[in-house]
């Protein structure tokens, strides 16, 4: 890096996840982290796995309420999620 160019860390951090092609595997992760967040701690309570797979989103439940209430709002879900992530990484919830 040149002298007197200073760039921010997260920066520097996307920069090296892109050369060593991580980049798409550390937006699932994220996803996966903001998923309480994003849904809220009651069904985030509720949630047994959540897994990344090719822009998808596999998310099972323990509760059958829950369950049919994300298959009604999963759109809307999908890009809550990208929105907080910064990038379009799911294409698809898919509700077991």
């Amino acid at each position: 890096m040149k002298e007197g160019k200073t760039r921010p860390i997260n920066e520097l951090v996307n920069q090296v996840l892109r050369q060593m092609g991580l980049e798409q595997k550390f937006k699932e992760y994220e996803v996966r982290q903001l998923w309480p967040e994003v849904v809220g701690q009651m069904i985030a309570s509720r949630t047994k796995s959540l897994e990344v797979r090719d822009g998808r989103l596999f998310v099972t439940f323990t509760s059958a309420v829950v369950r049919n209430e994300i298959r009604m709002v999963k759109e809307g879900l999908a890009k809550a999620l990208n929105d907080r992530v910064g990038a379009e990484v799911i294409y698809e919830i898919i509700v077991k």
